[in-house]
């Protein structure tokens, strides 16, 4: 379970600081853009983390109502350098995330999915909300978007079973001063055509895992991304520095040996050792 994190104030507050300041939301995409610029260059880390808080509830009132507008789900947004943005291959799926830092050196995350139907004529819309801090064993829970696991997404890997879309997740979480954590994870569609986090899909360590969550050193970085060659999600083999640190996760790192998964059957296998000479990206 993650450590324990200041919780936000609640959000129908944000739209009384929303008014106090005598905001409207922009008319135009260009506008809104500029708009949400300014409120997140506005969070600096001199701010007390309740002025951050109330700054990011105005940029989620903010930003909720922007991508009513027409035309948001395919605008770049190229602007906000601090809001992740990705799309699926398909043009069905598209997920904004971005962290606050804390005083105490911990993130809190936000977010959005934007949810395109079949015809293309109608977007739904998700708020995020991260309960990561509550969660007793997220690498065996499915989760919705009020129950999110909360990380920054920069990367949707696409697969398909039969009629079904899956939409696999790779996230960066930099949790404390102490532990980073990565994470596979994945985005589908239930039948009522609501988004679903998390499916045992994923064969990591001998067990079926909802998502797989890796922890390593924050002073050391981790490699996890798709590689197209290989045809599968190629990642860092983590190990303690000492065997005596098992399971202290603050003191792994990388070991030069990779590992991947791959899509076979449904389900992604993970397959160790795997030879990356030649077909790094």
């Amino acid at each position: 379970m993650k450590s324990s994190k200041i919780v936000g104030i609640l959000l129908p507050l944000c739209w009384i600081a929303f008014e106090m300041q005598g905001n409207t939301v922009p008319a135009s995409l260009p506008d809104a853009e500029a708009r949400l610029n300014n409120l997140f260059s506005a969070i600096s880390p001199e701010k007390s983390d309740s002025e951050k808080l109330q700054l990011t509830n105005i940029i989620l009132c903010t930003l909720d109502s922007i991508l009513q507008l027409p035309g948001s789900f395919d605008y770049p947004f190229d602007q906000l350098k601090t809001l992740g943005k990705v799309t699926s291959s398909n043009r069905k799926i598209r997920i904004f995330t971005w962290n606050l830092p804390l005083k105490d050196g911990t993130n809190k995350y936000f977010g959005f999915v934007l949810h395109k139907t079949d015809n293309g004529k109608a977007i739904n819309i998700y708020r995020l909300t991260d309960r990561s801090a509550t969660l007793d064993d997220p690498a065996m829970t499915s989760l919705t978007p009020d129950n999110w696991y909360g990380c920054l997404i920069y990367a949707i890997v696409e697969t398909k079973v039969s009629v079904d879309t899956y939409y696999t997740l790779l996230g960066y979480d930099p949790e404390n001063l102490f532990i980073t954590r990565k994470l596979v994870d994945m985005l589908w569609l239930n039948d009522k055509n609501e988004p679903v986090f998390g499916k045992a899909l994923f064969h990591y360590n001998k067990r079926m895992h909802c998502r797989i969550l890796f922890e390593y050193a924050a002073k050391v970085q981790m490699s996890l991304k798709w590689n197209d060659k290989l045809n599968m999600i190629v990642f860092d083999h983590l190990s303690p520095i000492k065997p005596s640190y098992t399971g202290n996760y603050q003191y792994y790192g990388p070991d030069f040996s990779y590992d991947g998964l791959k899509f076979e059957k449904g389900v992604w296998e993970c397959i160790e050792d795997i030879d990356v000479r030649n077909s790094k990206e």
